[in-house]
């Protein structure tokens, strides 16, 4: 997947749902099965401080989430820190400094809370994770960005039941 696509997948599925279902402000992780893409399963970050969330995911899905990202990406990638953690193993990180895409949304998104397609500047911190073996796993995701920061922790429960 390249830069573009990345962004425009993650950020299609964060917009494409509305803020009382969406994956960034769930405190729980019971919409973290909303709308996958069929390639990849997302996750999601937080909007600040901690979360901690349960999420079931099939086996045979590799995990993209971002450690830290923004469509404002004038000097916030000067200062992007962050770390993604399975089962407490370091996972590289994509250093995206500022790439084009488009996405859609649908109204009273998080994103931009409109309608429609959107074309837009995205960077950040990403983690493309291989498909984790079935079973319980932890993830980790903490970023950082002057102000801006979070620190999101999943169970996962791979190869489980989604229906």
């Amino acid at each position: 997947m390249s830069a573009s696509e990345l962004q425009s997948t993650w950020w299609t599925w964060l917009a494409t749902q509305t803020r009382e279902s969406n994956p960034v402000t769930d405190t729980s992780g019971r919409f973290c099965s909303r709308d996958q893409p069929k390639d990849v399963w997302l996750l999601a970050g937080s909007t600040g401080g901690r979360v901690d969330r349960q999420c079931r995911v099939p086996a045979d899905k590799p995990l993209l989430v971002p450690a830290i990202n923004s469509l404002e990406c004038g000097s916030f990638m000067a200062g992007a820190k962050g770390e993604v953690l399975l089962d407490d193993v370091a996972q590289e990180l994509i250093r995206i400094e500022s790439v084009a895409f488009s996405f859609d949304g649908v109204a009273g998104n998080v994103v931009n809370g409109s309608a429609g397609r959107v074309n837009a500047v995205g960077c950040g911190l990403w983690a493309w994770i291989p498909a984790p073996k079935s079973g319980d796993h932890t993830l980790v995701v903490r970023g950082s960005s002057g102000k801006a920061t979070g620190e999101t922790h999943y169970r996962l429960i791979v190869g489980a039941d989604l229906g």
